[in-house]
């Protein structure tokens, strides 16, 4: 076979998808010497796009016929024409967030085998410093308090009269210019993480958290992983998910939405045994099924080459 492999080589700065992607990269051809294979690089990186920083393909010249793998956040854009996925036959799509269909609706919709991914962080040095500050869990001596972190825009926007003054929340949007290592640093010493959808569904501030052994308050979360995510058991779920597993609630009123948080946050704030078994089961599902050698050897567990033919 043919194969191009079109990915951006530098992915827009996200150390890890580049890791991931070189590796597999380098991999099949280690694997396949008997395959023709080159890289091509995209001459635009948006998301949306093929060629979008959090998306890779495997193309057959010869047929056209093409795997999909992608950590994007609205993984639904892979099935939306005028965005140049038509110009493709894409046989196999590995991953994608954001997914309000499983991989039995998506095969009978559009005649594409689906299969579920994991999903790594993203900000240069993540795994150093979740590794570094990670501690084993203990309530009593973190701040009684759930923490948000990170900018706010969107649903975000809308939730912030409830939370910004709520006394068991500390709230700080991305105008304190708080990151890197001070991030972690300061995410670790508090009683919980409040995960709220960004843009998309799932976010990296979920593993963030779960990396530094934290329990998690967020929404059930629709989209399906390879090791599925389960509510009341590596995270609190505090309300319903998003209708189609969307960044925006739109099923939901906010006001209730704020209640429903706040009540989980209330409910578990010093329920010692609850919180650390959340923690330490988040950490397990991150350290087993987050890191991205995992992630690379799980690509070849599910990539179906011979579809390409």
């Amino acid at each position: 076979m043919n194969l191009t492999f079109f990915f951006d080589k530098n992915a827009a700065g996200n150390p890890y998808f580049h890791y991931i992607y070189h590796s597999i990269y380098n991999r099949f051809i280690a694997l396949y010497p008997e395959f023709n294979i080159k890289h091509q690089q995209p001459e635009s990186g948006y998301q949306s796009a093929p060629g979008g920083m959090s998306n890779f393909q495997i193309i057959n010249d010869d047929n056209n016929k093409t795997i999909v793998m992608s950590f994007w956040d609205r993984g639904m854009d892979v099935f939306q024409s005028g965005l140049g996925w038509e110009k493709y036959q894409i046989v196999q799509y590995i991953g994608g967030l954001g997914l309000y269909l499983n991989s039995n609706q998506i095969k009978e919709t559009y005649n594409i085998d689906h299969i579920p991914y994991q999903y790594p962080l993203g900000v240069p040095h993540s795994y150093d410093y979740v590794d570094e500050l990670r501690t084993e869990y203990n309530p009593e001596n973190k701040i009684r308090k759930a923490v948000f972190i990170g900018a706010v825009y969107g649903v975000r926007k809308e939730l912030e009269p409830w939370f910004k003054n709520h006394p068991l929340i500390d709230w700080f949007d991305g105008s304190v210019g708080i990151g890197g290592r001070d991030y972690f640093n300061k995410l670790k010493d508090y009683r919980i993480a409040l995960s709220l959808n960004g843009n998309g569904e799932f976010c990296l501030r979920d593993l963030e958290a779960m990396g530094l052994n934290l329990p998690i308050v967020r929404s059930e979360i629709l989209t399906p992983f390879y090791n599925p995510l389960i509510p009341d058991y590596h995270y609190i779920r505090a309300t319903e998910p998003c209708d189609e597993a969307c960044y925006v609630y739109r099923n939901i009123p906010t006001k209730t939405l704020a209640e429903q948080f706040i009540y989980q946050i209330e409910k578990n704030i010093d329920d010692f045994d609850n919180l650390t078994k959340i923690a330490n089961q988040g950490y397990q599902y991150f350290d087993n099924y987050s890191r991205p050698d995992y992630i690379i050897d799980l690509f070849f567990k599910l990539v179906k080459t011979n579809n390409l033919l």
